[in-house]
């Protein structure tokens, strides 16, 4: 049975501190059943009947009072609303996914860095190919959401990951591009990419499993920008626990900072150099090709 991966987006716009993709990934079998409670809790709010669930208006605050659909809603209403959909996360077998990375820390790299981690392409003798997308600090966690549910969630050639985006007229273009860029890059085991089905991007407000993704993404984002400013270690919150709850034990949920960033280009360096001592770069790319 073929798997869907539902992956959004927090913190793409311009002067975000932070950059966010994330979502779930479940069998067709798991979201159909997830589908039909989401959309009955939906339409017990006649207010959300052709809206859906956004995160972005739930959590949002003027003067420290609520707006839009949701301005008449007291603490209470809100609680059981978010908990009822939070408990249809945890009681199907749909699997969260999701990384972020720093921007400062991203654009602090050297320029052929940021090329070579947002697709670029390089001669042997490191001149640029292709230029990749240097100042697009997404491209990070949208590649290691696509790989990375592709690797564990169970897909194989016959039974494919269908990958679903929001219709977010930068993301979803941006997004596409990305796609088929790791559906068609060499350097990637063809036993991962032979595990890749399609993108689409239908609404959000017709889509609950991009719902759901919306909602783990936005928490997780406002989390990484507190934890970003607190001087002490944070707990991870109980919401972003329970959205997590059915996470797989391989499962990372990986900060991209200056730390790591650096951590994985002086990994990057040490493999390439070992090939390029043992003349292992033909070869290398031959056994990708067959794997």
């Amino acid at each position: 049975m073929m798997i869907e991966a539902y992956l959004d987006e927090s913190g793409i716009h311009d002067g975000a501190k932070v950059c966010v993709v994330g979502g779930y990934y479940g069998t067709q079998a798991a979201w159909r059943k997830f589908e039909k409670e989401w959309n009955k809790i939906i339409a017990d709010y006649p207010g959300l009947k052709d809206r859906g669930f956004h995160a972005k208006d739930f959590f949002r605050r003027e003067k420290g009072n609520r707006v839009g659909v949701y301005q008449a809603w007291d603490d209470e209403k809100a609680r059981k609303f978010l908990d009822r959909l939070v408990q249809a996360i945890m009681r199907n077998r749909v699997f969260p996914i999701g990384y972020a990375v720093v921007v400062k820390d991203f654009l602090a790299l050297p320029l052929n860095l940021r090329r070579w981690f947002t697709g670029g392409k390089f001669t042997l003798e490191g001149k640029y190919v292709s230029s990749g997308c240097p100042d697009k600090s997404y491209y990070v966690p949208f590649q290691f959401c696509v790989l990375d549910s592709a690797r564990i969630s169970g897909a194989d050639v016959t039974n494919k990951i269908h990958f679903v985006a929001g219709l977010d007229r930068s993301f979803s273009g941006y997004a596409n591009a990305l796609f088929n860029y790791l559906f068609n890059d060499p350097r990637l085991q063809a036993s991962i990419q032979q595990r890749m089905g399609g993108i689409t991007y239908p609404l959000a407000k017709d889509t609950p499993g991009l719902q759901a993704a919306d909602l783990l993404v936005y928490r997780f984002y406002r989390f990484v920008l507190d934890k970003l400013s607190a001087k002490d270690n944070l707990p991870e919150p109980v919401l972003i626990s329970r959205l997590l709850k059915n996470r797989k034990k391989k499962q990372r949920f990986t900060l991209f900072d200056s730390d790591y960033l650096h951590k994985m280009q002086k990994m990057a360096r040490e493999h390439h150099g070992k090939l390029v001592q043992n003349g292992g770069i033909p070869q290398y790319l031959s056994n990708l090709r067959k794997s």
